[in-house]
């Protein structure tokens, strides 16, 4: 019987103090996907530190366990202005898969958002 891989964040506490943001960006997924039938859109959620923007979490709805963990891993640690060059470079050279641009995208509307709220505040 095989025995189910755990998530990096299974069984791990939540860090969500006072100096940390939870931004969200969505994006279309491409028609030719299947989790196109269940799903319309691919939301990716990162957990920041509010000043440095250094990326403490990481979620992505309708991504497998091991996708989502594999996004993490490229995210987790980062900080999402100063290395966004670096992580879309990773996503373009080590996501091979036909919603690698929706997760572009979604990382772009989050970025846009995060950027809205920063004006607001």
């Amino acid at each position: 019987m095989a025995t189910r891989r755990k998530s990096p964040s299974e069984g791990r506490r939540m860090r969500s103090g006072r100096d940390t943001i939870y931004v969200v960006g969505h994006a279309r997924l491409p028609a030719e996907t299947s989790a196109k039938h269940v799903y319309d859109i691919l939301s990716l959620g990162l957990a920041l530190e509010k000043e440095t923007k250094k990326i403490i979490e990481v979620s992505c709805t309708i991504l497998p366990s091991y996708g989502n963990d594999f996004v993490r891993d490229i995210l987790l640690g980062k900080r999402l202005e100063e290395d966004l060059e670096a992580i879309t470079d990773q996503i373009r050279s080590r996501y091979i898969c036909r919603t690698r641009n929706a997760l572009l995208a979604a990382l772009d509307d989050l970025l846009k958002r995060l950027r809205e709220h920063e004006k607001k505040t």
